[in-house]
């Protein structure tokens, strides 16, 4: 195989990857959550720490471990329904369940039907704006998006007291909330300083969330496409050859392909390029049972990986794709934020 070192001095801004800039919608610095259609700037202290659910129906947590949290709840719609649900009706329906909650609890909560904030009302959705004071302050809405039919609950929770300049921040997390892919056919997936794109059809199938390995991994039909990310490089790596190095810590497509390397390029750093199929055994039995199931089989394997220095990361994007679908690879690749540039600009 061949063998690629990174140079200590490979170092290449990206100016095209505009997601993650400062000074972002409302005023909100850095970090930017994306999971399932869904993209928000958030105080870079904030990160998501829970979810459930899938690109139909979910839940997403947001919050800095402290006081300030975001929460947002969706289910889409029947395509064939004809009457768009009501906002406001699922705003009470909403109401109704907190209450039940409180009571439980045995918490007072006052519940109150507000303007939502201006910056959440769009063409296609007409959003029911509440706020509710119990334990704690939020302030939220509910809508509907004629784009992506779901029927979103997103709220901004904080300090009872609403300290902290609370209004001005809850408004500018809500405001610069999407709940569809901005660019059609790409949907941004941004957690834990791992930002990347992939295909929109491509779904999430599972994933693995670590302090240092972040692994989230895709299927279409019979493809697959992982992106995976590796911290602290220089510790986790040091002196091995990337090519040896992967082959014994990718948990991936990579494990189950055969293949050949070559030397290329990714984000302006020397990378890995990896090219063949599956490998003998049991990945040949899964090509028998797809092929048994009048799908064609995912027999087309190929991978990038390449380190990075400024930001002491590894990245590996790799795809095990029927013969008819296309090679995403190097266009994932190219949309994976691996450094800032210098001044701070993407």
């Amino acid at each position: 195989m061949a063998a690629v070192r990174e140079k200590k001095d490979s170092y290449v801004p990206l100016a095209s990857q505009g997601e993650r800039g400062k000074g972002g919608e409302g005023g909100l610095a850095p970090r930017l959550i994306g999971w399932h259609g869904f993209t928000l700037r958030v105080p870079e202290a904030c990160d998501l720490t829970g979810f459930s659910g899938d690109d139909k129906s979910g839940y997403l947590r947001i919050d800095d471990s402290e006081e300030l949290a975001i929460e947002i709840k969706w289910a889409t719609e029947p395509a064939k329904q004809k009457t768009e649900p009501d906002p406001a009706a699922r705003r009470e329906t909403y109401f109704d369940s907190l209450q039940k909650t409180a009571r439980k609890k045995k918490l007072d909560l006052q519940t109150r039907e507000v303007d939502a904030p201006r910056h959440l009302i769009r063409p296609d959705r007409n959003p029911a704006g509440f706020t509710w004071l119990g334990d704690r302050k939020a302030v939220g809405a509910v809508w509907y998006c004629r784009t992506c039919r779901r029927v979103v609950i997103a709220q901004v929770m904080g300090p009872r007291s609403g300290k902290g300049a609370f209004g001005t921040v809850s408004e500018a997390i809500l405001g610069s909330l999407a709940c569809h892919d901005r660019e059609a056919g790409w949907r941004t997936w941004a957690l834990y300083d791992l930002t990347t794109q992939v295909p929109s059809e491509y779904a999430l199938v599972s994933q693995q969330l670590m302090n240092v390995y972040l692994r989230l991994s895709f299927a279409h039909k019979a493809s697959r496409l992982t992106v995976e990310q590796w911290a602290l490089a220089n510790v986790a790596r040091r002196d091995a050859y990337l090519d040896v190095w992967l082959a014994a810590n990718a948990k991936g497509e990579m494990r189950e392909a055969r293949f050949e390397a070559s030397e290329g390029e990714a984000q302006g750093h020397p990378a890995l390029l990896l090219k063949g199929g599956p490998a003998f055994g049991m990945p040949m039995v899964q090509v028998a049972k797809q092929m048994t199931n009048l799908r064609r089989p995912a027999t087309r394997f190929s991978a990038v990986a390449w380190g990075c220095d400024p930001s002491n990361k590894l990245y590996l994007v790799e795809q095990m794709r029927a013969a008819n679908e296309p090679n995403h690879v190097a266009a994932v690749a190219a949309r994976t934020l691996c450094h800032e540039g210098p001044s701070g600009d993407h």
